[in-house]
Parts: structure tokens; C-alpha cells; sequence
């Protein structure tokens, strides 16, 4: 709320998952704005309704990207991965750090006690093979 100087924001997004950075996408939203959820909760929130409707926020749910093609023929990916493409978007500065398959496993068992700041890409495999981002 401080960056907005109290108002909140237009827009929030929970990628989280947790309780409480679902809770944090609410108490984050300005009258009128919207909140997507876009990380799946493993146990159900408790959104704070009275918020919800007393600042009139939108809930939005979101799973993955729309395969509709828009006039130009193409798709929300599309347009997204040609801005990657053109390097206006930078998504492995989101990469907090890149782990083994085996620790992919810990990590995902880790994932309801804490969360990185980042995406946890699996980026090492057996037998050598490696993806580069």
C-alpha cells in the first residue's frame, strides 16, 4: 500500500498459491480494482468477503493462458513470446534459481511451508542433459 500512497492497486496477482499471499492480493487491491488468482491454494483461503465487497474488488480466476486468437490471428502466448522474442520481456530475471530434477522433487514438497521470491526452474536432468535459459 505504500507504493500506491495508500490507494492500493489496480491490479494484484496471487502466483503464490498460499493463504497469505492471497490474503496480501486483497488487502493490496484499491476500490475497484481486481485481484487474479492465479496460484492454486492447497488448502481454501479465507478471503476476507466484507473487503471484497465493501471495496467492490473483482476476483479473478485464471489458469494458464487463452488459446483464442485474437483479429491478428494470434494468441495471448503469441503475443507474449514475440515480446520475448523482440527482448521487451525478460522472464528469467523471475528465475530465483535453477535446480536438478531431484531437488525439483524437495522443492515442490517444500512449497506448502515456504515460497522463493522467484520460480524454481528445473534446469538440470540425468544423464547430463541441461537446459539453458
Amino acid at each position: 500500500m505504500n507504493l500506491s500512497d495508500g490507494v492500493g492497486a489496480d491490479l494484484t496477482i496471487d502466483a503464490g498459491g498460499f493463504e497469505q499471499t492471497c490474503l496480501d492480493a486483497v488487502w493490496s487491491c484499491r476500490r475497484g480494482g481486481r485481484m487474479v488468482q492465479v496460484g492454486l491454494p492447497s488448502n481454501p483461503p479465507k478471503i476476507p468477503m466484507s473487503r471484497v465487497a465493501g471495496r467492490e474488488i473483482t476476483i479473478v480466476g485464471s489458469h494458464g493462458f487463452s488459446s483464442v486468437e485474437d483479429s491478428s490471428g494470434l494468441s495471448a502466448l503469441d503475443h507474449i513470446l514475440e515480446l520475448v522474442k523482440k527482448g521487451k520481456l525478460h522472464p528469467s530475471k523471475l528465475v530465483d534459481r535453477e535446480v536438478s530434477l531431484e531437488e525439483g522433487v524437495q522443492e515442490l514438497m517444500n512449497m506448502n511451508k515456504t515460497s522463493p521470491l522467484g520460480i524454481v526452474m528445473i534446469t538440470h536432468f540425468r544423464d547430463g542433459i541441461n537446459c539453458k535459459l
